[in-house]
């Protein structure tokens, strides 16, 4: 059934939110880049691990938080950190979801023209190494964005359902892309904007309606988008043995195919979301009849990944 969008007001109005700015001393009032993402009290472990990334790898962009009820003295230990976050409270309380990856568009609209380009992340993401480089391709006007590892044919059914007409009842799209990461520049925020003020018809709007958008409004045509098991590792491609995440030596982390991986994304402060992902792969090893060599591999990649987020969820900067 469509719903609404839960906003009393238009995007342009006078923002909503409460702002509170934790800017560290000695740190410049505003950096040209600028990551946004948005967390509750549960995701702090995601959040910590991300910041903690951010620190050890030097990387120096402001972070935009949106924050869904976290504690404040948990909002205070943010000035630690050698980069600027700026704290957001959400005041759409109605729904955790909403409150958070569907009103971190509106903010990204609100205040990204502040900065060359944005990018927006998930609260569950950390990373391996500097990413400051794609922040300067989309400053240049193009989007960076990562594979889902997937295609979808956004045919008729999904035009009418979005009420789009994309020129062909039938349109496989080879671009399909997670929410996050995306690289954009301050241009390309109406694709945010339009995602925000359309009505919203289920809750994988913020996935499959921003790729039928892209499409829709050209976006596609400026769009890189990169390997899943480089960044997010959706659908356990850091864990299959062709792509699995390998641990070659300090701060050296690639892919099975001998590729840098930038980011992980997983809840891997949850103990029962770890032995998901081994008795996933387990299923996945056994159904396409794979060895012992193979379980060898998918137990060292599940080790690599939560050793790697602990080594951020317990850095000290």
């Amino acid at each position: 059934m469509t719903q609404e969008w839960s906003i009393d007001s238009n995007i342009e109005q006078e923002s909503e939110y409460q702002v509170s700015v934790k800017k560290s001393e000695g740190v410049a009032d505003r950096h040209d880049y600028a990551f946004f993402v948005a967390a509750s009290e549960n995701y702090i472990p995601g959040i910590q691990a991300l910041f903690n990334s951010m620190a050890y790898h030097e990387m120096q962009q402001d972070v935009i938080l949106l924050s869904f009820d976290l504690p404040a003295d948990y909002i205070d230990s943010l000035a630690d950190y050698s980069f600027n976050i700026r704290v957001f409270e959400t005041q759409n309380k109605d729904s955790q979801v909403v409150g958070t990856a569907i009103e971190r568009f509106r903010l990204s609209v609100e205040y990204g023209p502040e900065y060359k380009a944005i990018c927006l992340l998930d609260a569950d993401m950390f990373f391996h190494r500097d990413v400051s480089l794609f922040f300067d391709i989309a400053a240049a006007g193009f989007i960076v964005t990562t594979s889902n590892g997937m295609i979808i044919n956004f045919n008729k059914e999904y035009q009418t359902r979005y009420q789009v007409d994309l020129g062909s009842d039938e349109y496989p799209y080879p671009k399909v892309h997670t929410t996050a990461p995306i690289f954009v520049g301050p241009a390309d925020l109406d694709w945010f904007e339009r995602l925000y003020t359309s009505r919203r018809i289920d809750s994988w709007d913020d996935f499959l309606y921003l790729n039928v958008l892209g499409i829709d409004m050209g976006k596609a045509d400026r769009m890189i988008c990169l390997p899943a098991y480089a960044w997010t590792g959706i659908h356990h491609w850091q864990l299959k043995i062709e792509t699995s995440i390998r641990n070659i030596g300090p701060d050296l982390i690639l892919t099975g195919t001998e590729e840098p991986i930038y980011m992980s994304h997983g809840k891997f402060w949850d103990e029962g979301y770890n032995q998901d992902l081994i008795r996933t792969m387990d299923d996945y090893r056994d159904r396409w009849d794979m060895g012992a060599r193979c379980e060898s591999r998918v137990a060292d990649a599940c080790d690599t990944l939560l050793g790697e987020f602990q080594k951020y969820l317990n850095y000290k900067f």
